[in-house]
């Protein structure tokens, strides 16, 4: 049902981002610093192109960093938001999938996991969330 994203790097967990959202993070972040430079040599306006570039930038190290997904046994996994806040739900808790234009939306136990396009999920992860699907439907 989940399907699974291939990719050749090393695994950090069993659900994470790939590195290239850490370079997409350092680009931005770089626009932002050239955009401050720029604003006190040219113009203050280029100071907008700060808080442009700074904000997502600083949203994907953040997710890159700190959003994630762990199996700690056959019945449980934590989840790990993009603000380090980290939760632990069962599978056998799985209540549905909704599928978004760019992510997808585990409903886990009354709450929301959220899992990007982007995201490399390993295969052990794919099976027991598949089975929990399973189950339910």
């Amino acid at each position: 049902l989940l399907g699974m994203a291939n990719c050749g790097e090393e695994s950090r967990a069993d659900m994470f981002l790939p590195d290239r959202l850490l370079i997409m993070s350092i680009v931005f972040l770089a626009g932002g610093i050239a955009s401050i430079v720029l604003a006190f040599m040219n113009s203050v306006t280029w100071v907008f192109g700060a808080a442009i570039c700074f904000a997502p930038g600083i949203a994907a190290l953040l997710c890159w960093k700190n959003q994630s997904i762990h199996i700690i046994s056959d019945e449980q996994f934590t989840y790990t938001t993009m603000f380090g806040k980290t939760r632990t739900y069962s599978f056998s808790d799985i209540q549905g999938l909704r599928r978004n234009q760019d992510s997808l939306t585990l409903f886990v136990a009354g709450e929301k996991v959220h899992i990007e396009s982007m995201a490399i999920l390993s295969e052990r992860l794919v099976e027991r969330i598949d089975n929990a699907l399973e189950r339910i439907n």
